[in-house]
């Protein structure tokens, strides 16, 4: 069982955003055996997150934004069959599905190469980032109301997404303690760095 994370500039790109989800996966009973971060810009942004499909294909692989907090087990997160978030929480807007937490296993290579057949086509009509693009272009399923949202409200649940306001993550009794951030592109490690871990 594996962690993929994507820790790119400029909205992150700094290792702490990776100790602390390593922190709190390990105080949530670590249930994984490596943790992998993809820490180079292809084509910017959340569109990034597509590349992970690439680059991850024979494992079981479980993704989560560096924005959340996570106080419980994930076992149950681990899905065969590409999976995603359903935004239970909100009005589905221009898509009902949130890439937060992602999970595969094996070859789904097929997602990025759909993408990148072209992706300045693909990012102009799914301006608003990649879930619009599985929405549409993607054969996928979704998870039941398995985390909830700060934005909304709702922080009860062992995840708690903090999309668009992840300055208030740190404030989360399960993270490290609040860190120096700097958005600086210059800072940016180019190693793709890898953690072992052993379970149990």
């Amino acid at each position: 069982m594996e962690i993929v994370l994507l820790n790119t500039p400029p909205a992150y790109g700094q290792q702490i955003w990776v100790d602390n989800i390593k922190y709190m996966l390990d105080n949530a009973g670590r249930q994984y055996d490596v943790i992998h971060v993809m820490d180079d810009v292809v084509h910017g942004s959340v569109y990034d997150k597509l590349v992970l499909f690439d680059r991850f294909r024979k494992g079981q692989y479980l993704f989560f934004d560096l924005d959340i907090a996570i106080t419980g087990p994930i076992v149950h997160l681990y899905t065969t069959k590409f999976t995603l978030l359903n935004a239970w929480w909100r009005e589905p807007a221009h898509t009902p599905l949130n890439s937060s937490i992602m999970s595969w296993c094996g070859d789904h290579s097929h997602i990025y190469e759909k993408f990148n057949e072209d992706p300045d086509y693909y990012m102009v009509k799914y301006n608003k980032g990649i879930d619009e693009f599985i929405y549409h272009e993607v054969e996928y399923e979704t998870y039941g109301k398995v985390c909830d949202t700060y934005a909304w409200g709702q922080c009860d649940m062992p995840i708690t997404l903090y999309n668009h306001y992840r300055d208030e993550l740190w404030k989360h009794e399960c993270t490290l303690s609040v860190p120096e951030i700097s958005t600086d592109p210059r800072l940016k490690n180019t190693l793709t760095q890898k953690y072992q871990m052993s379970i149990g």
